[in-house]
């Protein structure tokens, strides 16, 4: 009986013909199981893995719908007349002909320019002004940005707009931009839109790869 010798482009084998282990997991040489050359590994399109989430592909971030454009201009427009109002509001109370009539604060109390009274009315008058400002540009940006708590920051947008009653005419101008803001706030496409920032805000963030420039040649520090 001849002895069989192996081929020289194949190792021989201690396991019977066909017989293959599964995994690196046994002791000694064995082979693996053969893989079909078209097995290639890749990753699946970065659509394919943002699918979960409606974003925009190129920023990874939600689509502005128009109506969050329009609520956050309404409060722009109310901080921007509340800023105006107020403006007028101090012009009036610096001059004594019409610090009287300057706000319908200074108009119920009648205080007599110059006296103690008058002085607190006057820094009363730019507390509420300053605040009858601020609350809808934070609502501004905040709405812009979608963060969710906005729906519920409406209601101190009102709030403080509802202050114009202690300040002039122009202020009145705040009052129905932020109303128009808050209802828009409460309905149901800015209600999903701002549900969709807070899940993309809880996903973890991802590492991504930035470009830097590359330097050839010789190491100065090795040299």
């Amino acid at each position: 009986m001849s002895e069989q010798i192996p081929s020289p482009d194949r190792p021989a084998s201690p396991y019977p013909e066909g017989q293959y282990l599964e995994g690196r997991h046994a002791e000694g040489p064995h082979l693996e199981r053969p893989r079909s050359v078209t097995e290639i590994g890749t990753l699946p399109p970065l659509e394919a893995i943002q699918a979960d989430l409606p974003v925009d592909p190129a920023t990874g971030q939600p689509r502005r719908p128009v109506l969050a454009v329009v609520a956050t201009a309404c409060y722009g427009l109310a901080a921007a007349s509340s800023a105006v109002g107020l403006a007028l509001a101090w012009w009036g109370s610096i001059h004594v002909r019409t610090f009287g009539t300057a706000t319908r604060l200074m108009a119920w109390t009648d205080p007599r320019p110059g006296s103690l009274a008058s002085v607190l009315l006057a820094a009363l008058m730019m507390v509420i002004g300053a605040a009858m400002v601020a609350m809808p540009a934070i609502l501004a940006v905040n709405t812009w940005l979608g963060r969710r708590w906005v729906r519920w920051g409406a209601i101190g947008g009102l709030a403080a707009a509802a202050l114009a009653l202690t300040m002039n005419g122009v202020s009145w101008l705040a009052l129905p931009f932020s109303l128009a803001a808050g209802v828009l706030l409460w309905t149901p496409p800015l209600r999903r839109w701002l549900q969709l920032w807070t899940a993309v805000r809880a996903r973890p963030a991802v590492e991504r790869f930035e470009s830097r420039p590359v330097r050839y040649g010789r190491i100065a520090e090795h040299y």
